[in-house]
């Protein structure tokens, strides 16, 4: 496989791990937030905290793909011809 396959590749896994990534991190959120409101006795708040933590870590996760496919696309970039 050639070099540009294998770049596609890792793209396609970077992208396909991040989709993962936020769904798993506004799961436990949520889940996590409703299993400490029943053991406290706070309903709704933690499902609430927990959800937009996971939100919060699923931003993250996108800014980091998203800086890291632009420092690829930078570094593959020709100089330019004058």
């Amino acid at each position: 496989m050639d070099s540009e396959g294998k770049k596609m590749w890792g793209t396609a896994a970077s992208a396909s791990a991040v989709g993962i990534e936020i769904a798993v991190a506004i799961g436990l959120g949520y889940f996590g937030g409703q299993y400490l409101d029943r053991k406290l006795g706070v309903a709704p708040w933690l499902t609430w905290v927990g959800f937009a933590a996971g939100v919060g870590a699923s931003i993250k996760a996108l800014i980091r793909v998203v800086r890291s496919y632009n420092k690829s696309l930078e570094q593959d970039e020709p100089p330019d011809q004058k």
